[in-house]
C-alpha cells in the first residue's frame, strides 16, 4: 500500500526546487481571440486522472501542472481555468536524473527522489477547480461520494482531498464538475482500470476481486452514467473525450524486456543449458520461461520498476530483501537469478501472455464503450483517439524508427531519450502534453468548426537531454529510489 502523505504535514511544508532537463520554458503560441465555432469554451472543465492532472517525474507538481494538455488547450483559447497548484518539489517529491552514465561511459541512468515536499497552493480557492483530474482515480471514483478526506486516507491517495476539498463543492468529481456549469469538458479517464493491474505485473486489480482490471460491464454502466449525468445538467454541452492507449506503447512495459533479452542470449552463449528467463506465473509456485525472442518481440513484458532486478540476472540474488518480503521456502536464493527455476524472476515484474491478454481485452471493451457512447451522442461529443495515435508514435520509435515528427520537432516513445514520456515511464512530458493538447484541439476544430491554433511544441521541455545519441533499449542499468512505484499513482 502506498505511504499516505498527511495533509497538515504537505501544507506545512513548501520547497521550491528546479528539476534538471524538465524546467518550465513554455512560450506558448495563444491568439487573444481564436475562433472556437460551435464550441463554447466560456467554462473549460476537465475531468480525469493522473494525465488529466499534469502528474509527470512520479509527482504532482506547478510547472507540470501548468503544462497539463487542458491547460495548453486552456491557454490557446485564452479561458481561465483554475488548477489546485502544488509547490516544488510536489507530492510526492519528484523524480529527477542524479547521473546517465556510469564509470564506462554507458547509459546508466540513476534517477532519484528530490528532497522535501512541496504543498497546496490555492486550497481556499472558493469554486470547484476546472481541473478535476485526480491521480489515481478509477471510473468509478467520478461518481463516488465518499468523504474526501476519508478516501484519500483509505486508499493512501492524497490527491482526493486535495482536489476536491469540500464536499460543499460537490460530492463527487461529476457533481463538483456539474457545479461549475462547463459549455465544454474533456473526459479522459478508465487508464488506471488497466493499469492498476499491468502495473502490477497482474498481481493488483480494479475489479471486485482486486486481482483483474475493472469489469467491462460496470465500466459501461458507469462510463453511461457518467455521460448521462453531465449532459442532462447540460444538454448542450460539448464533450471531448479520449480512449485507453495501448500498455505496449508506453516506455513503462516495453524498455526493460530488449535488454534481458540480449541478457539471456549472453548467458545462453556461455551456459547452452540457460533456456530463458525462468519467472514465477500467478501462484508463486509454477514457473514458465520466456526466451529472448518472447522478451524483444512483447509477448510478455517487464516492467521498468523491475529494472535495478534486470541487473542481476544470472547471479545468485535475494530480490525479496529489496522489497522487505521473506524469501519463499520454494525459492534458493542461492542460485542464478531469473535462469533457473530456484529463483525465479518475481512474478510482479512481468506480464505474461494471459496477463497482456486480461489488459488487451479490457482496453478493447472499454475502448468501445467509449466510442460507442461518442456516437450515440454525435451532436455533443468528439473522440480523441489516443489509442490510435500513440501506436502511430510507438511504431516509429525503437532501434530503426525514424521517429514521430511533428511541428519539426521528432519525439519517440522510448525512455529516456525519446522525449514523449518523463521519468517514470507513463506520464507524458511537457512537450508530451502539447502533442496531447494538439489531439485534443484537432479534434474539436474538426468536430465543431473551430480554429483554435495548435500549441507550439518546440516550446516545450522534453525531459532529459543527452550529451550523446543512444541506440534504443541500451541502458546498461536503471536506478529508481526503493519506493518508486509506492509513490507512482496513475
Amino acid at each position: 500500500m502506498k505511504k499516505f502523505i498527511n495533509l497538515s504535514m504537505i501544507i506545512g511544508l513548501v520547497f521550491t526546487l528546479t528539476f534538471i532537463g524538465c524546467e518550465d520554458r513554455s512560450d506558448l503560441t495563444a491568439p487573444s481571440a481564436p475562433s472556437t465555432g460551435s464550441a463554447d469554451f466560456t467554462k473549460l472543465v476537465s475531468i480525469g486522472n493522473s494525465l488529466t492532472a499534469g502528474y509527470q517525474n512520479s509527482s504532482l507538481y506547478q510547472s507540470g501542472q501548468e503544462n497539463s494538455f487542458v491547460k495548453l488547450i486552456a491557454d490557446q483559447v485564452g479561458t481561465s481555468f483554475a488548477v489546485p497548484y502544488i509547490s516544488e518539489p510536489g507530492i510526492p517529491a519528484r523524480l529527477y536524473v542524479n547521473s546517465l552514465y556510469d564509470a564506462q561511459g554507458n547509459l546508466s541512468p540513476d534517477i532519484k527522489s528530490k528532497e522535501g515536499l512541496g504543498s497546496p497552493l490555492n486550497l481556499d480557492y472558493a469554486a470547484p477547480y476546472n481541473n478535476l483530474g485526480i491521480p489515481g482515480a478509477i471510473i468509478y471514483d467520478v461518481i463516488d461520494e465518499t468523504d474526501f478526506a476519508a478516501k484519500s486516507t483509505a486508499r493512501a491517495n492524497p490527491y482526493f482531498q486535495i482536489v476536491l476539498r469540500n464536499q460543499a463543492l460537490g460530492a463527487s468529481i461529476l457533481k463538483q464538475a456539474i457545479n461549475l456549469q462547463p459549455t465544454l469538458l474533456t473526459l479522459w479517464i478508465g487508464n488506471n482500470d488497466v493499469l492498476g493491474y499491468a502495473t502490477s505485473g497482474g498481481t493488483k486489480g480494479t475489479d471486485i476481486t482486486g486481482t483483474l482490471p475493472t469489469d467491462v460491464n460496470v465500466f459501461n454502466t458507469l462510463y453511461t452514467q457518467i455521460i448521462g449525468g453531465l449532459l442532462q445538467a447540460n444538454p448542450n454541452l460539448k464533450i471531448a473525450t479520449a480512449n485507453i492507449p495501448n500498455i505496449k506503447a508506453i516506455p513503462f512495459f516495453t524498455t526493460v524486456g530488449a535488454r534481458v533479452a540480449q541478457a539471456i542470449t549472453a548467458a545462453q552463449a556461455a551456459n547452452p543449458q540457460v533456456q530463458g528467463l525462468v519467472y514465477f506465473m500467478g501462484d508463486n509456485v509454477t514457473f514458465n520461461v520466456a526466451t529472448p525472442a518472447d522478451l524483444a518481440s512483447y509477448k510478455v513484458l517487464l516492467t521498468l520498476v523491475s529494472s535495478p532486478a534486470a541487473a542481476k540476472i544470472g547471479q545468485p540474488f535475494n530480490w525479496y530483501e529489496t522489497v522487505g518480503a521473506s524469501v519463499p521456502p520454494n525459492v534458493d536464493v542461492n542460485f542464478p537469478f531469473g535462469v533457473t527455476p530456484q529463483n525465479p524472476w518475481p512474478n510482479a515484474y512481468i506480464l505474461d501472455q494471459v496477463e497482456i491478454g486480461n489488459v488487451e481485452t479490457a482496453t478493447t471493451a472499454f475502448n468501445q464503450t467509449i466510442a460507442n457512447t461518442v456516437a450515440a451522442n454525435p451532436n455533443n461529443m468528439v473522440l480523441v483517439n489516443i489509442f490510435s495515435e500513440f501506436n502511430v508514435i510507438a511504431s516509429k520509435s525503437g532501434p530503426s524508427g525514424e521517429g514521430y515528427v511533428t511541428q519539426g520537432v521528432r519525439v519517440k516513445a522510448d525512455f529516456i531519450s525519446g522525449g514523449l514520456f518523463s521519468l517514470d515511464g507513463v506520464h507524458p512530458t511537457n512537450l508530451g502534453h502539447g502533442i496531447v493538447a494538439n489531439m485534443f484541439i484537432n479534434a474539436i476544430n474538426a468536430k465543431w468548426g473551430a480554429s483554435i491554433p495548435e500549441v507550439s511544441i518546440a516550446s516545450l521541455s522534453g525531459g532529459v537531454p543527452l550529451s550523446k545519441s543512444v541506440q534504443y533499449n541500451a541502458i546498461n542499468n536503471i536506478k529508481f529510489p526503493s519506493n518508486f512505484l509506492e509513490n507512482l499513482y496513475f
